[in-house]
């Protein structure tokens, strides 16, 4: 496994897992997908903008891409192995209502700087996405079940993202 797509609904984890990724295989860079679509104050760049960062990132050999549901099918055929974060919604609920206190009137560490995580902003954010979930779980499983040509794995609870942690470190 040289390049990962570590994909899940809003407050799934996946930054954080990626990072654990990483914290094992530290010579594997951690792509942050809202990274490269963001610019400040939340402000999306443009289209064209995103698609050209996105194709240099994965230029590398081996990477940990990390990014909700929209990102698959634009690195399709790009990677060897597809993660999908897949936490009950009372889980997804309280990372969600967790994560503006946590990073209180600063950017959070995978975004680029001026996104600051403001309660009342996030707290809507939140309450959409949890509106969504299952449209997320939808389009992920879509591309799940399509992805026949990778290794890939659905992980719903702490557990299983530790078995496949677990294999991840014992692959190299």
């Amino acid at each position: 496994m040289k390049r990962i797509v570590v994909t899940g609904a809003n407050g799934a984890g996946k930054s954080h897992f990626a990072a654990k990724l990483a914290s094992v295989r530290p010579d594997v860079p951690v792509i942050s997908y809202d990274a490269l679509k963001l610019k400040t104050r939340w402000e999306q760049k443009k289209s064209a903008q995103i698609e050209a960062a996105l194709a240099s990132a994965i230029t590398q050999p081996t990477w940990i891409l990390e990014g909700g549901p929209s990102l698959i099918p634009q690195v399709a055929g790009k990677y060897d192995a597809l993660i999908w974060l897949d936490p009950p919604e009372y889980v997804r609920a309280w990372r969600l209502a967790q994560r503006p206190w946590k990073h209180l009137s600063q950017t959070r560490p995978e975004l680029p700087g001026g996104n600051v995580d403001w309660p009342i902003q996030q707290y809507r954010f939140a309450f959409r996405s949890l509106r969504k979930g299952a449209s997320f779980r939808s389009a992920i499983s879509v591309f799940f079940e399509q992805s026949d040509s990778v290794q890939k794995w659905r992980c719903r609870t702490d557990h299983e993202r530790d078995l496949f942690l677990d294999q991840w470190e014992s692959s190299f």
